[in-house]
Protein backbone atom coordinates (compact mmCIF):
# COMPACT_ATOMS: atom_id res chain seq x y z
CA UNK A 1 0.00 0.00 0.00
CA UNK A 2 1.29 3.50 -0.90
CA UNK A 3 1.46 5.80 2.11
CA UNK A 4 1.14 9.52 1.44
CA UNK A 5 2.53 12.04 3.92
CA UNK A 6 0.13 14.17 5.90
CA UNK A 7 0.02 17.85 5.08
CA UNK A 8 2.16 20.06 7.26
CA UNK A 9 -0.06 21.39 10.11
CA UNK A 10 0.42 24.99 8.93
CA UNK A 11 0.58 24.18 5.22
CA UNK A 12 -0.92 27.43 3.96
CA UNK A 13 1.51 29.54 5.96
CA UNK A 14 4.40 27.22 4.99
CA UNK A 15 3.72 27.63 1.25
CA UNK A 16 3.28 31.39 1.64
CA UNK A 17 6.68 31.58 3.37
CA UNK A 18 8.32 29.57 0.60
CA UNK A 19 6.92 31.79 -2.13
CA UNK A 20 7.91 34.96 -0.27
CA UNK A 21 11.57 33.89 -0.52
CA UNK A 22 11.51 34.06 -4.34
CA UNK A 23 13.51 30.86 -4.75
CA UNK A 24 11.10 28.92 -6.95
CA UNK A 25 11.82 28.89 -10.68
CA UNK A 26 15.01 30.94 -10.42
CA UNK A 27 18.39 30.16 -12.03
CA UNK A 28 20.88 27.78 -10.45
CA UNK A 29 22.48 29.29 -7.36
CA UNK A 30 26.14 28.61 -6.57
CA UNK A 31 25.41 28.61 -2.82
CA UNK A 32 23.16 25.58 -3.09
CA UNK A 33 25.18 23.85 -5.81
CA UNK A 34 28.16 23.78 -3.44
CA UNK A 35 26.10 22.16 -0.71
CA UNK A 36 24.62 19.41 -2.89
CA UNK A 37 28.08 18.61 -4.28
CA UNK A 38 29.31 18.25 -0.70
CA UNK A 39 26.40 15.97 0.19
CA UNK A 40 27.18 13.71 -2.74
CA UNK A 41 30.90 13.61 -1.92
CA UNK A 42 30.78 13.39 1.90
CA UNK A 43 28.03 10.78 2.01
CA UNK A 44 29.25 8.88 -1.06
CA UNK A 45 25.82 8.78 -2.72
CA UNK A 46 24.96 9.11 -6.43
CA UNK A 47 22.13 11.63 -5.91
CA UNK A 48 21.90 14.77 -3.76
CA UNK A 49 19.02 17.23 -3.86
CA UNK A 50 18.00 20.48 -2.23
CA UNK A 51 14.35 20.73 -3.09
CA UNK A 52 11.55 23.16 -2.36
CA UNK A 53 8.14 21.72 -1.55
CA UNK A 54 5.53 23.90 -3.22
CA UNK A 55 1.77 23.46 -3.04
CA UNK A 56 1.57 20.74 -5.71
CA UNK A 57 5.15 19.82 -6.59
CA UNK A 58 8.67 19.41 -5.34
CA UNK A 59 11.03 21.73 -7.18
CA UNK A 60 14.69 20.72 -7.37
CA UNK A 61 16.50 23.96 -6.59
CA UNK A 62 19.84 22.16 -6.78
CA UNK A 63 20.34 18.56 -7.88
CA UNK A 64 23.38 16.38 -8.50
CA UNK A 65 23.06 13.02 -10.23
CA UNK A 66 19.70 13.59 -11.93
CA UNK A 67 18.57 15.63 -14.90
CA UNK A 68 15.26 16.81 -13.47
CA UNK A 69 13.65 20.05 -12.34
CA UNK A 70 10.34 19.05 -10.74
CA UNK A 71 8.72 15.89 -9.37
CA UNK A 72 5.22 15.03 -8.06
CA UNK A 73 4.64 16.09 -4.46
CA UNK A 74 2.06 13.67 -2.96
CA UNK A 75 4.29 10.57 -2.98
CA UNK A 76 7.64 12.27 -2.43
CA UNK A 77 9.86 11.13 0.43
CA UNK A 78 10.58 14.78 1.10
CA UNK A 79 6.97 15.55 2.05
CA UNK A 80 7.42 12.98 4.82
CA UNK A 81 10.73 14.60 5.81
CA UNK A 82 9.02 18.00 6.21
CA UNK A 83 7.22 16.61 9.26
CA UNK A 84 10.43 15.56 10.99
CA UNK A 85 12.26 17.70 13.52
CA UNK A 86 15.77 16.76 12.38
CA UNK A 87 15.80 14.05 9.69
CA UNK A 88 13.96 11.27 7.91
CA UNK A 89 16.31 8.27 7.63
CA UNK A 90 15.27 5.27 5.53
CA UNK A 91 18.13 2.72 5.31
CA UNK A 92 16.19 0.25 3.09
CA UNK A 93 13.22 1.78 1.30
CA UNK A 94 12.39 -1.52 -0.40
CA UNK A 95 11.65 -3.11 2.98
CA UNK A 96 9.99 -0.11 4.62
CA UNK A 97 6.20 -0.51 4.76
CA UNK A 98 5.74 3.24 4.19
CA UNK A 99 7.68 3.26 0.92
CA UNK A 100 8.02 -0.24 -0.57
CA UNK A 101 5.14 0.35 -3.04
CA UNK A 102 6.06 3.98 -3.72
CA UNK A 103 6.78 4.74 -7.41
CA UNK A 104 9.96 6.53 -6.30
CA UNK A 105 11.09 3.09 -5.03
CA UNK A 106 9.62 0.69 -7.58
CA UNK A 107 11.35 2.31 -10.53
CA UNK A 108 8.34 4.10 -12.00
CA UNK A 109 9.68 7.52 -11.02
CA UNK A 110 13.02 6.59 -9.43
CA UNK A 111 14.69 3.57 -7.83
CA UNK A 112 15.36 4.69 -4.26
CA UNK A 113 17.01 2.15 -1.98
CA UNK A 114 18.37 4.55 0.64
CA UNK A 115 17.11 7.99 1.66
CA UNK A 116 18.14 10.54 4.26
CA UNK A 117 16.49 13.95 4.22
CA UNK A 118 16.64 16.94 6.55
CA UNK A 119 13.98 19.64 6.62
CA UNK A 120 15.28 23.07 5.66
CA UNK A 121 13.59 25.97 7.45
CA UNK A 122 13.08 29.57 6.43
CA UNK A 123 14.01 32.38 8.83
CA UNK A 124 10.47 32.29 10.29
CA UNK A 125 10.86 28.60 11.18
CA UNK A 126 8.61 27.19 8.44
CA UNK A 127 10.03 24.10 6.66
CA UNK A 128 10.21 25.02 2.98
CA UNK A 129 12.03 22.00 1.62
CA UNK A 130 14.63 19.35 2.31
CA UNK A 131 18.27 18.53 1.76
CA UNK A 132 18.51 14.85 0.93
CA UNK A 133 20.98 12.10 0.07
CA UNK A 134 19.74 9.22 -2.10
CA UNK A 135 21.14 5.89 -3.25
CA UNK A 136 19.60 3.24 -5.44
CA UNK A 137 20.87 0.58 -3.03
CA UNK A 138 20.02 0.14 0.68
CA UNK A 139 22.77 1.66 2.82
CA UNK A 140 24.03 1.66 6.38
CA UNK A 141 25.08 5.23 7.09
CA UNK A 142 27.15 6.20 10.11
CA UNK A 143 25.84 8.65 12.68
CA UNK A 144 28.71 10.98 11.78
CA UNK A 145 27.72 11.13 8.11
CA UNK A 146 24.07 11.66 8.98
CA UNK A 147 25.12 14.53 11.25
CA UNK A 148 27.09 16.00 8.34
CA UNK A 149 23.88 16.07 6.31
CA UNK A 150 22.12 17.94 9.11
CA UNK A 151 25.04 20.36 9.36
CA UNK A 152 24.86 21.09 5.63
CA UNK A 153 21.11 21.69 5.89
CA UNK A 154 21.90 24.20 8.66
CA UNK A 155 24.30 25.97 6.28
CA UNK A 156 21.49 26.39 3.74
CA UNK A 157 19.28 27.83 6.49
CA UNK A 158 22.04 30.31 7.34
CA UNK A 159 22.31 31.30 3.66
CA UNK A 160 18.57 31.93 3.57
CA UNK A 161 18.97 34.37 6.45
CA UNK A 162 21.86 36.23 4.81
CA UNK A 163 21.48 36.51 1.05
CA UNK A 164 24.65 37.46 -0.86
CA UNK A 165 23.13 37.65 -4.32
CA UNK A 166 24.24 40.67 -6.30
CA UNK A 167 21.96 43.68 -6.04
CA UNK A 168 21.15 43.32 -9.74
CA UNK A 169 20.06 39.68 -9.50
CA UNK A 170 18.08 40.18 -6.31
CA UNK A 171 16.30 43.22 -7.73
CA UNK A 172 15.39 41.39 -10.94
CA UNK A 173 14.10 38.29 -9.12
CA UNK A 174 12.07 40.37 -6.68
CA UNK A 175 10.41 42.51 -9.33
CA UNK A 176 9.32 39.69 -11.67
CA UNK A 177 6.43 37.31 -11.20
CA UNK A 178 7.00 33.58 -11.77
CA UNK A 179 5.96 33.55 -15.43
CA UNK A 180 8.22 36.47 -16.38
CA UNK A 181 11.08 35.01 -14.35
CA UNK A 182 10.79 31.63 -16.05
CA UNK A 183 10.82 33.36 -19.44
CA UNK A 184 14.29 34.66 -18.54
CA UNK A 185 15.74 31.25 -17.61
CA UNK A 186 17.31 28.85 -20.09
CA UNK A 187 15.40 25.56 -19.66
CA UNK A 188 18.39 23.36 -20.50
CA UNK A 189 21.16 24.79 -18.31
CA UNK A 190 18.89 26.51 -15.75
CA UNK A 191 21.00 29.67 -16.01
CA UNK A 192 19.75 33.10 -17.08
CA UNK A 193 18.99 33.26 -20.80
CA UNK A 194 19.86 36.15 -23.12
CA UNK A 195 16.83 38.24 -22.09
CA UNK A 196 17.69 37.75 -18.43
CA UNK A 197 21.33 38.61 -19.04
CA UNK A 198 20.39 41.80 -20.90
CA UNK A 199 18.20 42.90 -17.97
CA UNK A 200 20.86 42.02 -15.38
CA UNK A 201 23.68 43.69 -17.29
CA UNK A 202 21.63 46.88 -17.56
CA UNK A 203 21.04 46.86 -13.79
CA UNK A 204 24.70 46.09 -13.08
CA UNK A 205 25.84 48.93 -15.34
CA UNK A 206 23.52 51.40 -13.62
CA UNK A 207 24.88 50.32 -10.24
CA UNK A 208 28.48 50.64 -11.47
CA UNK A 209 27.81 54.13 -12.83
CA UNK A 210 26.24 55.28 -9.55
CA UNK A 211 29.06 53.87 -7.43
CA UNK A 212 31.95 54.44 -9.87
CA UNK A 213 32.81 50.71 -9.93
CA UNK A 214 34.37 48.48 -12.52
CA UNK A 215 32.36 45.94 -14.49
CA UNK A 216 33.79 43.03 -16.48
CA UNK A 217 31.80 41.53 -19.34
CA UNK A 218 32.95 38.07 -20.42
CA UNK A 219 31.87 36.02 -23.43
CA UNK A 220 32.94 32.36 -23.30
CA UNK A 221 32.44 29.80 -26.04
CA UNK A 222 32.81 26.00 -26.03
CA UNK A 223 35.49 25.15 -28.58
CA UNK A 224 34.50 22.94 -31.54
CA UNK A 225 31.06 22.32 -30.04
CA UNK A 226 29.54 21.56 -33.45
CA UNK A 227 31.77 18.47 -33.64
CA UNK A 228 30.19 17.10 -30.45
CA UNK A 229 26.70 17.42 -31.92
CA UNK A 230 27.75 16.09 -35.34
CA UNK A 231 29.71 13.10 -34.00
CA UNK A 232 27.70 12.07 -30.96
CA UNK A 233 24.26 13.64 -31.40
CA UNK A 234 22.36 16.49 -29.78
CA UNK A 235 21.59 14.62 -26.50
CA UNK A 236 25.35 14.34 -25.91
CA UNK A 237 25.70 18.02 -26.81
CA UNK A 238 22.99 18.89 -24.29
CA UNK A 239 24.82 16.89 -21.60
CA UNK A 240 28.01 18.84 -22.38
CA UNK A 241 26.16 22.17 -22.11
CA UNK A 242 24.54 21.22 -18.78
CA UNK A 243 27.81 20.00 -17.27
CA UNK A 244 29.79 23.01 -18.55
CA UNK A 245 27.21 25.42 -17.11
CA UNK A 246 27.54 23.80 -13.69
CA UNK A 247 31.32 23.80 -13.94
CA UNK A 248 31.42 27.52 -14.69
CA UNK A 249 28.90 28.34 -11.98
CA UNK A 250 30.77 26.50 -9.26
CA UNK A 251 33.91 28.55 -9.91
CA UNK A 252 32.20 31.93 -9.57
CA UNK A 253 31.18 34.01 -6.57
CA UNK A 254 27.58 34.29 -5.45
CA UNK A 255 27.46 37.93 -6.53
CA UNK A 256 28.69 37.23 -10.09
CA UNK A 257 26.23 36.79 -12.95
CA UNK A 258 26.29 33.96 -15.48
CA UNK A 259 23.91 32.91 -18.23
CA UNK A 260 23.65 31.12 -21.54
CA UNK A 261 23.97 33.83 -24.17
CA UNK A 262 23.06 31.57 -27.08
CA UNK A 263 24.02 28.18 -28.50
CA UNK A 264 27.29 27.14 -26.85
CA UNK A 265 28.14 30.69 -25.71
CA UNK A 266 27.95 31.94 -22.13
CA UNK A 267 28.08 35.45 -20.70
CA UNK A 268 29.61 36.20 -17.31
CA UNK A 269 29.45 39.56 -15.52
CA UNK A 270 32.05 40.16 -12.81
CA UNK A 271 31.69 43.08 -10.43
CA UNK A 272 34.37 45.05 -8.55
CA UNK A 273 37.38 43.05 -9.73
CA UNK A 274 40.71 44.58 -10.66
CA UNK A 275 42.54 43.47 -13.79
CA UNK A 276 44.70 40.78 -12.15
CA UNK A 277 41.76 39.34 -10.22
CA UNK A 278 39.72 39.02 -13.40
CA UNK A 279 42.50 37.11 -15.11
CA UNK A 280 42.76 34.71 -12.16
CA UNK A 281 39.01 34.10 -12.24
CA UNK A 282 39.02 33.45 -15.97
CA UNK A 283 42.02 31.13 -15.74
CA UNK A 284 40.25 29.18 -13.00
CA UNK A 285 37.19 28.84 -15.25
CA UNK A 286 39.23 27.84 -18.30
CA UNK A 287 41.29 25.28 -16.39
CA UNK A 288 38.32 23.73 -14.58
CA UNK A 289 36.47 23.11 -17.86
CA UNK A 290 39.57 21.71 -19.54
CA UNK A 291 40.23 19.22 -16.71
CA UNK A 292 36.64 18.01 -16.38
CA UNK A 293 35.34 14.84 -18.05
CA UNK A 294 31.61 14.70 -18.69
CA UNK A 295 29.92 11.29 -18.39
CA UNK A 296 27.00 10.57 -20.71
CA UNK A 297 25.50 7.29 -21.88
CA UNK A 298 28.58 5.28 -20.93
CA UNK A 299 30.99 7.66 -22.64
CA UNK A 300 33.28 10.39 -21.30
CA UNK A 301 33.48 13.75 -23.08
CA UNK A 302 35.89 16.63 -22.58
CA UNK A 303 35.83 20.14 -23.99
CA UNK A 304 37.74 23.39 -23.76
CA UNK A 305 36.57 27.01 -23.78
CA UNK A 306 37.79 30.32 -25.16
CA UNK A 307 37.21 33.59 -23.30
CA UNK A 308 36.98 37.22 -24.34
CA UNK A 309 36.64 39.83 -21.57
CA UNK A 310 36.64 43.59 -21.17
CA UNK A 311 36.83 45.56 -17.91
CA UNK A 312 35.98 49.23 -17.44
CA UNK A 313 34.10 51.77 -15.33
CA UNK A 314 31.10 52.59 -17.53
CA UNK A 315 30.14 56.19 -18.23
CA UNK A 316 26.57 55.41 -19.20
CA UNK A 317 24.22 52.53 -19.93
CA UNK A 318 25.06 53.14 -23.59
CA UNK A 319 28.40 51.47 -22.84
CA UNK A 320 26.60 48.11 -22.44
CA UNK A 321 26.46 47.15 -26.11
CA UNK A 322 29.93 48.59 -26.66
CA UNK A 323 31.37 46.31 -23.94
CA UNK A 324 29.57 43.27 -25.33
CA UNK A 325 31.02 44.02 -28.77
CA UNK A 326 34.51 44.47 -27.30
CA UNK A 327 34.24 41.16 -25.40
CA UNK A 328 33.01 39.43 -28.56
CA UNK A 329 35.95 40.84 -30.55
CA UNK A 330 38.37 39.55 -27.89
CA UNK A 331 36.66 36.14 -27.96
CA UNK A 332 37.25 36.06 -31.73
CA UNK A 333 40.95 36.82 -31.10
CA UNK A 334 41.13 33.98 -28.54
CA UNK A 335 39.71 31.56 -31.10
CA UNK A 336 42.04 32.83 -33.82
CA UNK A 337 45.00 32.40 -31.44
CA UNK A 338 44.34 28.68 -31.02
CA UNK A 339 41.30 28.45 -28.66
CA UNK A 340 41.33 27.25 -25.04
CA UNK A 341 42.74 30.63 -24.00
CA UNK A 342 41.82 34.03 -22.55
CA UNK A 343 41.97 37.47 -24.10
CA UNK A 344 41.22 40.26 -21.63
CA UNK A 345 41.58 44.03 -21.80
CA UNK A 346 40.99 46.76 -19.24
CA UNK A 347 39.86 50.04 -20.77
CA UNK A 348 40.82 53.27 -19.04
CA UNK A 349 38.99 56.39 -20.23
Amino acid sequence: MIVEASLYPQEERRVATLRSLNLLDTPLDVRFERVTRLVRSMMDVPIAIFNLIDENRQHYKSVQGLNAVDAPKPLAFCTHALLEEQMLHVPDAKKDSRFEANPFVTGELLDIGFYAGCPVRAPDGMPIGTLCAIDTKPRKMSAEKLQSLRDLADIIEMDLRVSDLSNAQKALIDELDTAKRMAMIDPLTRLWNRNGLDALLSKAMNEAIREDKKVTVVLADIDHFKKVNDMYGHPAGDAVLIATAKRLLENLRVEDVIGRYGGEEFMIVLLENNYSDVHLVLERLRSSVEKYTIPYDGELYSVTMSFGAVTRIPDSVNDTQKMIKQADDLLYVAKKDGRNCIRHEEIED
